[in-house]
């Protein structure tokens, strides 16, 4: 199991539209998650990561807060990694229970 750890620090819904071949698509939730990345020279750098959420209303009490979520992750093509956050997975606040 592969879990990610971050600061909530955006909640938004992409609206239902149609994509460039006119095909249409459902509105979906997103979550940012600002985490560290440890880097092989000993540095930490800040990245953010957009993911895809059932519902909000699992992560608006979360804003701002520091959570634990369990993911998965794919590979489409080669130097491009896909997170997504596992059907059914609830954030847990860092250090404690929902």
């Amino acid at each position: 199991m592969l879990q990610i750890t971050g600061k909530v620090v955006n909640l938004y819904t992409n609206e239902a539209g149609t994509n460039k071949d006119g095909d249409a698509y459902d509105a979906r939730h997103k979550v940012q998650l600002l985490g560290a990345i440890d880097l092989p020279n000993g540095d930490v750098k800040n990245d953010l990561i957009d993911l895809t959420v059932e519902d909000l209303k699992d992560w608006q009490a979360h804003n701002g807060k520091e959570v634990t979520v369990d993911i998965g992750a794919f590979s489409p093509q080669k130097g491009n990694i896909i997170y997504f956050i596992k059907k059914g997975s609830k954030p847990k606040v860092k250090g404690g229970m929902l």
